[in-house]
Parts: C-alpha cells; sequence; structure tokens
C-alpha cells in the first residue's frame, strides 16, 4: 500500500498497479471499513480498479492519522486475508444486431461466429472494478482475450440506455442514454441505475456481474425497447 497527500483535505491509496480480482476485493472491503468506520471524518470515497481517493475534513482529522489508519487496516487484512462476500448481480441480455450494432462486426474481427462472441461474453462472473464516466456506469473486467477489442476511435453521438458493451479488457451496461465509444453487443433491459434513490446504482466496487442471454421476446416482455443507433 502507497498513500501520497494529492492536495489540502485529500489523499491516494494505491494497493497495486495491475488490475486483479484480488486488488478488486481488497478494495472493496477498504472502501466499506472506512464508509462504516470513519463516515464522521470523510467528505468522499473515490474507488478505482486499483487506487482509491479520500477527501476528509480538515477540522476533524488530518493526513497522518488516515494514513496510519489505513496501513492499520491493510496489515491486518493481509494477516486474515479477509474473504469478502460479493453481492452477485444476473442481468438478462438480449444479444442481437438490431439491438447490437456492433456484434456482427465485432465477431468477424475477432474471426468468431455471433453464437461465440455471446457464448464467451456471457459465461463467466465479472468483477465491478470501478464505477465512473457517467453517473452508475461499472467498469467490469475481464473480458475473454478472444472478444477484447479496442473503443471506436470516433464515439457514437448515441448510445441507448442498457446497451452492452465491450472495450478492451473490459465490459459495461450504459445505465442511460449517452455518447460512447464502446462497441455495443447487445442490450439489458433491467434498469441499473435510479437517479431517485440511494444509492443510484445497483453496483458497488467488488460486486459480481454475470449476464444472462434472452431471446426477442424475452426481451420486449421485460420492457426493453427497439432503438437505433
Amino acid at each position: 500500500m502507497k498513500i501520497s497527500p494529492i492536495s489540502e483535505g485529500i489523499l491516494m491509496v494505491e494497493f497495486s498497479d495491475i488490475i486483479s480480482a484480488e486488488t478488486t476485493q481488497c478494495i472493496a472491503a477498504f472502501v466499506d471499513y472506512i464508509q462504516q468506520q470513519y463516515a464522521p471524518f470523510i467528505v468522499e470515497v473515490v474507488p478505482s480498479y486499483t487506487k482509491v481517493m479520500l477527501q476528509y475534513k480538515l477540522s476533524q482529522c488530518d493526513f497522518t492519522q488516515l494514513q496510519q489508519i489505513s496501513l492499520k487496516w491493510y496489515q491486518g487484512y493481509n494477516i486474515k486475508r479477509q474473504s469478502i462476500s460479493a453481492k452477485v448481480h444476473h442481468l438478462e441480455v438480449y444479444y442481437h444486431p438490431e439491438v447490437g450494432p456492433d456484434l456482427q462486426a465485432l465477431a468477424r474481427l475477432c474471426q468468431l461466429s455471433i453464437e461465440a462472441v455471446i457464448k464467451l461474453h456471457s459465461r463467466q462472473f465479472y468483477d465491478v472494478g470501478a464505477i465512473g464516466f457517467a453517473p452508475g456506469f461499472a467498469f467490469l473486467s475481464a473480458v475473454d482475450e478472444a472478444i477484447a477489442v479496442p473503443r471506436h476511435s470516433t464515439p457514437r453521438q448515441y448510445v441507448p440506455a442498457g446497451s452492452v458493451g465491450i472495450a478492451d479488457q473490459q465490459t459495461a451496461i450504459y445505465p442511460q442514454k449517452s455518447p460512447g465509444g464502446w462497441h455495443i453487443i447487445g442490450n439489458c433491459p433491467q434498469s441499473v441505475f435510479e437517479a431517485q434513490s440511494y444509492p443510484q446504482s445497483c453496483f458497488a466496487i467488488g460486486d459480481k456481474v454475470k449476464f444472462d442471454p434472452i431471446d426477442r421476446s424475452r426481451f420486449l416482455e421485460l420492457g426493453g425497447t427497439i432503438c437505433p443507433v
């Protein structure tokens, strides 16, 4: 663990320089600990794949105190190697060119059939490693190397809510309509973001996500809509 001051009232806690499920679990445990035990001192906690930014109240604590708190927790975590009981989300996805405009092109690029792309994407559990870019946008890792493709050089101006995309070794669901440069291969009709709820996102760092393929009739039954991209 490396702890560095960023500015007055903000510090960065670095856990690794490598993205891994183990690092994600460690960060999830640390974030939960800080939020549960030191909420009165903390303004904001911002986790990513390998780091956590803490903004704290200068009137109630300082860098040295939080540094000691973090290091003590990490030493205990390494001794216990505590197991995190991750929340698992099963999300239904309609994989089809009418909602996944990049599905066919991605299959050709990877020299696979569309069926093989769907199987590779939906057969595994993904870790929620970071949340950002847009409210409720969860970065999930890691897709099978056979379907890992770089994001589009020119983003689309409009991507419908629920779109499921791939960029490099990550996959994600667009929680709201927005611009985006990921390869869209399907759509999830289940809402993953509620602006009027707290928390707004159904995901938390350390959660796991499994995509379950569905057909068109099930997609429409769940409230999915066929939107041109």
